[in-house]
């Protein structure tokens, strides 16, 4: 993968982590964005703050999907800055790291912000779960 790909992978992935993490990427992401700038780092906790108040001020799926979308834009592009600003060693300690957040938060480089399903057919029951360390019981039929 040539190292422009990767970057542009590891932003998606940032930005997706940030969105499926929350509060848990938080500090570790405004201190990475920080870049060991006490003032960087409180802009960029502002700014995650906003971005998880915007989540849970979204009414019902369809502007949460729209916040969700605008957010993880918003967030691959200020990794994907961060990335093209760093020089080569820090760069790589920041991929690193990325890769980390990734690995961690279950948003693999290159992966879309959420879940994503597309070209199924269903016949008959079904049932589809979404989400990190999320849990159901399902029973199909009239014994349920």
């Amino acid at each position: 993968m040539a190292l422009l790909d990767e970057m542009t992978a590891l932003a998606q992935a940032g930005a997706a982590a940030v969105l499926a993490a929350g509060h848990r990427f938080s500090d570790r992401a405004a201190l990475l964005l920080g870049r060991g700038d006490p003032a960087l780092e409180g802009a960029a906790a502002d700014r995650l703050d906003r971005t998880a108040a915007a989540l849970r001020a979204a009414s019902d799926e369809d502007e949460r999907e729209r916040v969700r979308a605008e957010h993880a834009e918003q967030w691959r592009v200020e990794f994907a800055h961060l990335l093209t600003e760093a020089g080569a060693a820090e760069r790589t300690h920041l991929m690193g790291e990325l890769r980390l957040f990734a690995r961690e938060f279950g948003t693999a480089a290159g992966e879309a912000a959420g879940p994503v399903m597309s070209g199924n057919t269903f016949h008959g029951p079904t049932n589809v779960q979404v989400g990190h360390h999320s849990h159901q019981e399902i029973h199909f039929g009239s014994a349920g």
